[in-house]
């Protein structure tokens, strides 16, 4: 959704940094912020405001535009988001999410305040069997503070923007990893600070999570050891270089960002407006139904302009026709009289011709086979006599040679049999047949009718 001058901004926020950048160009300039957020205390609304106005006036600078009114899709990074696989028994989306949401701190450690969830099915409801021998549904989960989340809202529409939606960074980075060229790699690294994230992916969804140190690369390599060949790591490029080295000593690849972005932080801010699942706090929630009732309402009021205008035209364009069908008989009154004398006369003459129709068709027609007859012959070939009796005919030719038309005649199927009568004759000049008359001899098949002409 864009914001109302139509820019787009996306933002990765974490507890120490938060990047943003201009959604809608891959090469787009970032701005980078440093912050302060204590995820013990109590949360730092002046702070959140500081950091989006600076991060607001750093982006101005580096694109030269106003950016009042942009719509801003923000990615938390861990840890003030958190995310986990979790195993439910098959459930509807929103009854995973009530379960979640009702005790969050059974399945999110430390979560000793008000979170919001955000919940991802496997795609096609994949389930797989559990230990109990029942099925269960692995679910993605993800959960930030409720407070910080309605704090970064307020902070944003107090420097001038519009916040559109909020997902954690998780989601973000997978769809980094659909991005990919070709298959989707199966494992991806993000590196935030000094812990890396390991996600693996099969089949598009997520089937595990892990957290490890980014401190010593390869250990996190070992860690690694035995998936497929590529790995998508997100990290600052000196890290990505540490990382690369210590992959190939394993025998795996790493690959970077495909749409180019530099860091975690940017790649996770370009991708903030298409992660999911999304968090949605109450009060953003509660603007997105209000405006989805003015959309509907709106929406119900057009129609009925609409149906009324539609309705007017039609009655209008009716009263039109009448008038003109009263005006037309008024004209033509005169002329009823003579008119219906004319009809009896049509009449009269429509029995005729159905009685010469009838006439015609229990009568002997050969005109059909005439033409058949002409059809089938080559262009150089014609009929010269017609006698029929029955179902018999004679019939007598000329053209310029009597073979191929005697040949089509026979493999036609319009005579039941064709028989050549007597020889063929043919007319020389200086030496050369120029013409060649034959007769013959056919039997119409038994649906044919029979008949004499000639």
């Amino acid at each position: 959704m864009a914001g109302r001058n139509g820019k787009r901004i996306g933002i990765a926020l974490g507890d120490r940094e938060m990047v943003g950048v201009l959604l809608g160009k891959k090469s787009a300039p970032s701005a980078r912020v440093p912050v302060s957020l204590d995820l013990d205390g109590a949360w730092a609304g002046g702070e959140l405001r500081r950091a989006f106005g600076e991060l607001k006036v750093g982006l101005e600078k580096a694109l030269g535009v106003n950016t009042d009114g942009a719509s801003v899709h923000v990615a938390l990074l861990p840890p003030l988001a958190d995310a986990r696989l979790v195993s439910f028994p098959p459930m509807r989306k929103a009854e995973v999410e009530a379960v979640l949401a009702r005790d969050v701190a059974r399945y999110f450690l430390g979560a000793n305040r008000p979170h919001v969830v955000g919940v991802r099915l496997p795609r096609g409801s994949r389930s797989r069997s559990g230990k109990d021998g029942g099925v269960s549904l692995e679910v993605l989960a993800t959960a930030s503070p409720l407070g910080l989340l309605e704090l970064a809202r307020s902070a944003l529409e107090e420097v001038g923007w519009r916040a559109s939606s909020f997902a954690a960074a998780h989601a973000a980075w997978m769809e980094a990893a659909y991005a990919s060229k070709g298959f989707p790699p199966e494992t991806m690294v993000a590196v935030v600070g000094p812990t890396a994230h390991l996600l693996r992916l099969k089949d598009g969804d997520p089937v595990s999570v892990r957290q490890l140190s980014s401190a010593e690369p390869h250990e996190l390599a070992a860690a690694l050891k035995g998936g497929s060949g590529k790995v998508l790591v997100l990290a600052n490029p000196q890290t990505f270089e540490e990382l690369r080295a210590a992959l190939a000593s394993v025998g795996l690849t790493a690959s970077r960002d495909r749409d180019g972005w530099p860091g975690v932080g940017e790649g996770t801010a370009g991708r903030a407006s298409t992660a999911f699942p999304e968090l949605l706090p109450p009060t953003l929630a509660r603007e997105r139904r209000e405006k989805g009732r003015k959309a509907a309402f709106r929406l119900a009021g057009a129609a009925a302009v609409l149906v009324l205008a539609t309705l007017g035209a039609q009655l209008m364009g009716a009263h039109r026709e009448l008038e003109s069908v009263r005006d037309r008989r008024a004209a033509i009154r005169p002329e009823v009289a003579p008119l219906l004398s004319v009809r009896d006369s049509v009449n009269t003459l429509a029995a005729q011709i159905q009685s010469i129709a009838e006439l015609s068709e229990n009568s002997p027609v050969w005109t059909r086979s005439l033409v058949e007859l002409a059809a089938l012959l080559p262009e150089d070939t014609y009929l010269t006599a017609f006698f029929a009796s029955g179902d018999t005919v004679e019939l007598e030719a000329a053209g310029a040679q009597a073979g191929p038309a005697i040949q089509a005649l026979r493999e036609a199927g319009l005579f039941q049999e064709v028989r050549l009568l007597g020889l063929v004759e043919r007319e020389l000049e200086d030496g050369e047949t120029v013409v060649e008359r034959f007769k013959l001899w056919a039997r119409m098949p038994p649906m044919a009718g029979e008949g004499e002409g000639s």
